[in-house]
């Protein structure tokens, strides 16, 4: 593991904490694994032994995947559909049409074209890959200025409502974001923060432990959210707790809220994220025996592989289950940062350099088996015989 151990928790600043899970990964852009740990002073659930904030914040500046290369920026329709819901939550509490709008963390932009369409038209993002800014003004016309949290700390600028969509669950430094879009906020302002609703992820499928992914490190309820938000003198206006449809097939129990700043009593002890992620465990324990029984039944054959997947489920398997003694010739990936780099000993592939090959296809992963499938047989034609390790 990378970075320093103990971690403080990201919500009440806690030592002493319960190891529930060791997640490991094979060369992962962030390190080798975590530990999975939950907090006894207030029952957060977080990720130890992680990088520093500055790491992780030269990751997301120079190997974002969040620029959608597959897709020439653009998001899908599932996104935007959730981008509808969040727009539908906000609105309602929103002065006028004028107000000011900042998004952090806003990838290439999805999420603020809504808000114009709605009418909101001082919208603004801040995200550190240069390549989702490029896209952001290409494919939406909206101005995203390529800043860290960091560099968003010395902004001057002020925002009638500051939303932070995704965003906490891949920061080290959690409380220091959230008094960061404090300080961004005019008199009246918001803040609207969403993140995975780690109560809800063993009744969502996926593949087996991918909610502890390369770059989830820390696991939210709305209760550790809250008291997250009141220890930085920010109060609940309203609050949701849904699930939302992330890609075909899958889907992901979100939670959200809107805050002001004031005072909020600290909420009790967080009850609910233990056996939560107690229960996803056991969910990802169950769902990793087929995985396990697939990979055995590879390992004996020794048939010729393409692995289309070069992310979390891929690293983790290398890592963790005998995957890596399979006969992998190449890994093939759509995110172009990972394209001619290799992964345990193996070249990383685009999808052109498939073009010519026989090996069979095993699509290594569970949310973009459909998508993966028809890029392969739709915009590249490619005849081989694909199947998908997650079934």
């Amino acid at each position: 593991m990378n970075g320093q151990s103990p971690r403080p928790c990201p919500v009440c600043a806690g030592l002493d904490r319960l190891l529930l899970y060791k997640q490991r990964f094979v060369e992962g852009p962030l390190g080798d694994g975590y530990d999975v740990v939950v907090c006894r002073h207030c029952g957060a659930g977080f990720a130890d032994g992680i990088p520093s904030q500055e790491e992780m914040d030269l990751y997301y500046s120079e190997q974002s995947k969040y620029a959608y290369d597959h897709s020439g920026g653009r998001e899908s329709p599932w996104d935007f559909g959730r981008f509808e819901t969040i727009v539908g939550q906000v609105a309602p509490r929103l002065k006028s049409a004028n107000a000011r709008i900042l998004d952090i963390g806003c990838a290439t932009g999805g999420l603020l074209s809504v808000f114009r369409r709605r009418g909101f038209q001082d919208v603004m993002g801040a995200d550190p890959s240069p390549a989702c800014s490029e896209a952001a003004r290409r494919l939406h016309g909206v101005d995203v200025r390529v800043a860290t949290l960091a560099r968003v700390r010395d902004w001057g600028e002020r925002f009638d409502l500051v939303l932070m969509v995704g965003v906490l669950e891949h920061l080290r430094e959690v409380g220091e974001a959230v008094r960061i879009a404090f300080r961004l906020l005019a008199p009246g302002g918001l803040l609207y923060c969403a993140v995975p609703d780690v109560e809800g992820l063993a009744l969502c499928p996926n593949a087996p432990y991918q909610q502890f992914s390369v770059e989830h490190v820390n696991f939210f309820s709305m209760r550790s959210l809250d008291r997250l938000m009141a220890g930085c003198a920010m109060t609940p206006v309203d609050s949701w707790r849904n699930t939302v449809e992330w890609r075909e097939g899958a889907r992901e129990p979100i939670a959200a809220g809107v805050y002001a700043p004031g005072p909020a009593p600290k909420p009790a002890f967080d009850a609910g994220t233990q056996p939560a992620l107690e229960r996803y465990l056991e969910a990802s324990r169950q769902g990793d025996r087929e995985l396990l029984s697939r990979i055995a039944s590879l390992v004996v054959s020794h048939e010729p592989l393409l692995v289309w997947g070069a992310g979390t489920l891929a690293r983790r398997l290398l890592a963790m289950s005998e995957f890596g003694k399979t006969n992998i010739v190449a890994f093939v990936d759509s995110n172009a940062l990972l394209q001619g780099r290799l992964l345990a000993g193996r070249p990383i592939l685009s999808p052109e350099q498939v073009g010519g090959r026989s090996e069979r296809i095993l699509i290594c992963s569970y949310a973009f088996q459909t998508e993966i499938t028809e890029m392969i047989r739709l915009r590249h034609g490619l005849p081989n015989q694909v199947v998908s390790l997650c079934g």
